[in-house]
């Protein structure tokens, strides 16, 4: 015993602290940013449309009246209180709210404000946080512009799709052009200023004529953003059952390309700057596109509530189920309504972070390996140096 007290008195402190601390390498972290609240972004699914569109593979109900509708906002302001209470994740503080669907805008200005009260009762939110939420043209009205911005909201997206009536009609959209126009004469009638307003293409009967007069369209309506997502057609959806039955005209692929080409030039000889491959935001109107999509890019924390919503925080994904009576009576029983958990790999994790990045055209290599702990090259250098040969991608420092 005499000896391995000597021993242990020779031994140098730091060695003997690093023998139980290996490895040796760390960050620091100032205590104050060691101990602050990590930021995340909330999402709040609504899953209530006036009629389901051809193309739609989002959880949506056309058939449920008034009842339903508030007995789903009370069962999501539960969920709310009861995720909060498990204290199953440290506190957060909130830097965006979303609320999607669906259609959040059918739901009344007092619900709506009533969810974000929920929000902010079990949330700390920043300063200047952003809250958005979408509308179909139809459900826009003054009074109720007046009543969301009074509350907080501070950012609107308008579904519009394209300008075409039969085009419209034939996805089974529930409005037409002058419902978008008397939609954006009411916004800009208010004072919401951070707007977004969404296109699709190529759309069924959509030509490449009305589709370039859309976005002309889309942009005479001045809003802070515009959105054009490419036509997805997954299964279950109306389209993808009459693509199996070879009934669905779509124009070919070089034309697709063409009406996205077609739109990056109206839009960025317009003032409009790109934020990711189909997001794009008019700096004077909007200093960002949108806080809570940067999240979800980035792979940043994200919380989200209501049937068929998706979280993710850290290495952890999970997701609610879909069915809105499954949902019901799992909440009001006190119940998680989770339908899938699961914790990535960190290998798992780094392609997420990867392919989300290539979202906004950039894949921030210092932010890889801080979070990490790797260089980014050693895990996808030989991508990278595929994609810089084939000229579709820069390796350039900050």
């Amino acid at each position: 015993m005499g000896s391995m007290e000597a021993y242990d008195v020779a031994l140098p402190r730091k060695r003997r602290q690093s023998i139980h601390t290996y490895p040796f390498k760390y960050s620091h972290i100032p205590p104050e940013q060691f101990f602050a609240q990590d930021r995340a972004a909330v999402y709040v699914h609504v899953p209530f449309c006036s009629a389901k569109c051809h193309f739609c593979d989002f959880t949506v109900y056309t058939n449920k009246g008034a009842s339903a509708r508030e007995r789903y906002v009370e069962a999501v302001g539960r969920e709310i209180d009861q995720f909060v209470a498990a204290r199953w994740l440290p506190p957060v503080r909130v830097e965006a709210v979303y609320f999607g669907g669906g259609t959040p805008g059918l739901l009344t200005g007092e619900q709506l404000v009533r969810l974000l009260d929920q929000v902010r009762g079990a949330f700390e939110l920043v300063p200047g946080c952003e809250v958005s939420v979408e509308f179909d043209p139809p459900s826009i009205t003054a009074e109720k512009l007046d009543e969301l911005y009074e509350s907080g909201f501070n950012r609107l997206s308008v579904g519009v799709q394209c300008f075409d009536d039969q085009v419209l009609e034939d996805a089974n959209r529930s409005h037409d052009s002058r419902d978008v126009f008397a939609a954006f004469d009411a916004i800009d009638r208010s004072r919401f200023t951070h707007t977004n307003l969404d296109l699709i293409y190529p759309l069924p009967g959509l030509t490449m004529d009305s589709w370039k007069r859309g976005v002309q369209q889309a942009v005479a309506l001045d809003p802070a953003c515009i959105s054009i997502y490419g036509l997805e057609i997954w299964p279950g959806t109306a389209y993808h059952h009459w693509m199996q039955k070879q009934r669905l005209d779509l124009p070919d692929a070089d034309t697709e390309v063409q009406m996205y080409l077609s739109a990056l030039d109206t839009l960025e000889s317009t003032g409009y700057r790109a934020r990711s491959t189909n997001g794009y935001h008019r700096p004077e109107r909007a200093t960002e596109y949108c806080r809570y999509l940067e999240y979800y890019w980035r792979t940043w924390p994200m919380l989200g509530f209501g049937v068929s919503s998706k979280s993710a925080v850290g290495q952890r994904l999970w997701t609610n189920v879909k069915g809105l009576d499954e949902y019901f009576r799992r909440v009001e029983a006190g119940l998680p309504p989770l339908d899938l958990a699961c914790v990535m790999t960190k290998s798992q994790e780094m392609r997420r972070f990867a392919i989300r990045g290539l979202k906004t055209c950039t894949v921030d290599k210092d932010e890889f390996g801080a979070r990490f702990g790797v260089p980014f090259e050693s895990v996808f250098g030989d991508e990278v140096a595929w994609l810089v040969d084939k000229g579709l991608a820069a390796d350039t420092p900050r």
